[in-house]
Formats: C-alpha cells, structure tokens, sequence
C-alpha cells in the first residue's frame, strides 16, 4: 500500500510465557507536513482532537526505533477486521525526523 509520516509517541518489546514476542507501538497519523496535528479550535461540545492509535509489530522492528517522540515513514498495509470492514494496518516504518512539542509563541508586535 502507500507510505505515509506518522509520530510515533510509544515503543516496547514485549514477551509472553509462550515465548512469542512482539512490540507494541502507539502513534498518531502525522501528514504529509503535519497537516493532520494542526491546533483547532471547537468549542461545540462534541468529540475533538485525534485519538492515538496502536499496533502490534515483530520485536526485530524495534531497532528501527530511535527518537521518540519522532515522526517515521510508515509503509501501511490493509487488512478485513473481524467486524468486515477493511482496517488500515502498520507494516513497516523508517525513521524520518525528531520532534520537539512546544507550546505557541505569542507573535511579537
């Protein structure tokens, strides 16, 4: 499928009893230019914001992790979920940039 920037906030191997292993990765759809994370605001009562999505990836792709909070190119893929709708799912990921959060600066007159 296509690639697409994401900010990953949230990294950990994790093993089971069973010896599977896996990691455990959390992020939010970035944009091609952050367009997806841009500040609004809505003052209508009703849900705002984007909630944070999470997957499942093999331990070994934990080397492919370095900064994090970061933004990566991901390598998306499809997959049908068990409701029959199709999901959108993480395959891969590169690194791409580091990130810093800060709050806005007042613009100065």
């Amino acid at each position: 499928m296509d690639k697409m920037k994401i900010l990953v906030t949230f990294a950990n191997v994790w093993k089971m009893d069973n010896g599977q292993s896996g990691m455990t990765i959390n992020y939010f759809m970035y944009g091609e230019n952050g367009d997806q994370m841009i500040s609004r605001m809505d003052a209508t009562g009703g849900a705002v914001g984007q909630q944070r999505a999470k997957c499942s990836l093999e331990a070994s792709k934990r080397e492919k992790i370095s900064f994090v909070p970061g933004i990566y190119e991901a390598k998306m893929g499809m997959k049908i979920g068990s409701d029959g709708k199709p999901v959108l799912t993480l395959e891969d990921l590169d690194f791409f940039s580091r990130v810093q959060i800060l709050p806005e600066q007042p613009e100065k007159k």
